[in-house]
């Protein structure tokens, strides 16, 4: 958000630049977590993977195993996810099967030819009933997709429409789409990644009008060729669109803008957004530090060799529940904690059951989690440990 409101104030409206500086904030974002410069999040950093084991209640009906909130939540992003990447693979055979209905654009051969031998490239042109507006597919080999109405456009403006497309496949932009596709499906629940994505979307698109015009030598040509599909044209997943949905107010606004700006001012507009960048997101950092994935994985040691055994400071003893009582059970729960560098008790699993059906099982791992140690220490630094705890239940 902060990227989008610098680039905005201070009017950094070079294609070229633009572009680069959201492609590189792009792989920022993605080196973040796995760099994570700053310090760890104070608290407990192994997450408990059982917390309570399912037993009977007195009504006879089963209690269910409480569930770790941030385990649910994980499970919530990783349905959307793997929902969105679904949502991306139909998408991408809808528009492989489009390509195969989609027929040769004959007609335009005198164009598409020389416009080819122009650029140094080449794709595949081809009619389809099937898109709005025109849109480039692939790479081996490339599609330019187009409606049949690009035939009832002057000579001049279905030029500017090919070359638009084909300046797409000299870039090899068709890639960068799928890469961003996939960016938002993996990152569906975070609206900055949306966003990052749209506006590097605007700026290569501002990119190639700017091409085009170079090209094509023709402003006001051009412009009537985006106007042309101007109307608001349906999401092909995998495709680079002429035009896109919320973007051609901005691209014909610097298409009329004649006047470019210095190299000097694109240096020091540029130093001066990805300044404050880095110092708005090193304050969200040191702020909200993140938790990373080196904490969460943090070594769990055993005792000897240097390491402590912990010494509870809290006992919490178990209790029965009636049905157990009604059946006489008496006997010990093994369970196997983890006490973590706080003294408190982490992942945890029972070893040896002595009741699953009447709860006292369950009765064993509520009290384990209420205790309460003095931490194990190696070379003097308290370090979580796994130990063996046993819980007694005797009747009197």
């Amino acid at each position: 958000m902060t990227a989008a409101a610098v680039t905005t104030l201070r009017r950094l409206n070079t294609p070229r630049v633009t572009l680069r500086f959201w492609q590189v904030l792009i792989v920022v974002a993605l080196a973040l977590p796995l760099l994570q410069p700053w310090r760890n999040a104070p608290g407990k950093t192994i997450m408990s993977s059982i917390t309570f084991i399912s037993g009977t209640t007195a009504d006879g009906t089963t209690a269910p195993a409480q569930r770790d909130p941030a385990t649910l939540i994980a499970a919530v992003l990783f349905a959307g996810m793997a929902a969105r990447l679904l949502w991306l693979g139909a998408g991408f055979l809808r528009l492989r099967a489009i390509r195969r209905r989609a027929t040769p654009a004959t007609a335009l051969d005198g164009v598409t030819l020389t416009l080819k031998q122009d650029l140094g490239t080449h794709a595949d042109v081809m009619f389809s009933d099937e898109v709005a507006g025109p849109a480039t597919v692939g790479m081996w080999p490339a599609v330019v997709l187009l409606p049949r109405r690009v035939l009832g456009l002057p000579t001049a403006v279905q030029k500017a429409v090919l070359c638009h497309e084909l300046i797409h496949v000299c870039r090899r932009d068709w890639l960068a789409t799928v890469l961003e596709e996939v960016w938002c499906a993996v990152l569906w629940f975070h609206p900055g990644a949306r966003l990052m994505a749209s506006r590097a979307c605007l700026a290569r698109e501002m990119l190639v009008d700017e091409e085009t015009i170079l090209h094509t030598r023709d402003r006001r040509v051009y412009a009537e060729a985006l106007l042309g599909f101007s109307h608001p044209q349906p999401h092909l997943v995998g495709a680079t669109a002429l035009t896109g949905r919320r973007q051609l107010s901005q691209r014909i606004a610097l298409i009329a803008q004649e006047a470019s700006m210095s190299r000097s001012r694109v240096a020091s507009l540029l130093v001066l957004s990805a300044a404050t960048v880095a110092a708005a997101t090193f304050s969200a950092a040191t702020s909200v530090p993140m938790v990373s994935s080196h904490a969460q994985t943090e070594q769990v040691y055993r005792p000897g060799n240097g390491v402590t055994l912990p010494s509870a400071v809290r006992e919490v003893k178990p209790e029965y529940t009636d049905e157990a009582k009604a059946q006489k059970i008496q006997g010990s729960v093994s369970l196997r904690i983890v006490v973590l560098a706080d003294g408190t008790v982490g992942d945890m699993q029972v070893t040896r059951s002595l009741d699953d059906k009447y709860g006292l099982d369950r009765q064993a791992g509520r009290a384990a989690t209420k205790w309460l140690f003095q931490p194990s220490t190696k070379d003097g630094k308290p370090v979580p440990v796994e130990v063996e705890l046993e819980m007694t239940f005797t009747l009197r």
